[in-house]
């Protein structure tokens, strides 16, 4: 999986060379996934009629153990098929050497955590549309970077003119705190509730 550090790494990157970057998340990412073992099941009477019998499945349902490595397999089959290979230290950023109009070389990055998608390109928009056409986008997904991995991201200019990314962790540590909060007050009912 992708962690924090190789994010700020890629943006650091995306700087230095003067890259777009774009984020987007892919739509019901499991479910367009082939299963890659035999699972069947008697089905419910959510099935009308058919209830009782037997169904194969056939994509890599929410729930499934092997769901996450089956959508992991499909996207890395078509992130090879673009030209993209992974990183030895991370499996989920993917690599591939571009050259821009002006005759500079450098890796385009995707980063993929799951079914969020960041492109680090001279034209990333274009890398995630790519994507779209093999993986539906959700509607509305496809913008700047505002927020990834739960931490909000700013592209700015420094006061010496330098073009850098400023990484909050403070939505994170919100969510983590507030969370927190929710389970010892749920913790101390419970434990008022017995002693009642």
């Amino acid at each position: 999986m992708i962690s924090r550090e190789s994010v700020r790494i890629a943006l650091l990157l995306a700087a230095l060379n003067d890259l777009e970057v774009k984020a987007a998340d892919i739509m019901n990412a499991y479910i367009i996934a082939p299963v890659e073992e035999m699972i069947w099941r008697i089905i419910g009477p959510e099935f009308g009629a058919d209830q009782g019998k037997k169904a194969i499945i056939v994509r890599a349902i929410y729930g499934l153990k092997s769901s996450g490595a089956s959508f992991w397999n499909h996207l890395a089959d078509y992130m090879r098929h673009m030209g993209y290979t992974p990183c030895f230290a991370y499996p989920d950023l993917w690599m591939k050497p571009e050259v821009r109009e002006d005759d500079f070389e450098y890796y385009a990055y995707v980063l993929c955590y799951v079914d969020d998608v960041l492109s680090i390109s001279h034209n990333a928009e274009e890398v995630l549309t790519r994507l779209d056409k093999y993986f539906r986008i959700k509607p509305g997904s496809l913008s700047d970077l505002a927020i990834y991995l739960e931490a909000k991201l700013k592209k700015m200019r420094l006061p010496n003119g330098v073009v850098a990314w400023a990484l909050s962790p403070a939505r994170y540590v919100h969510q983590s705190v507030r969370n927190t909060f929710l389970r010892t007050v749920f913790h101390i009912f419970a434990y008022l509730k017995k002693k009642v």
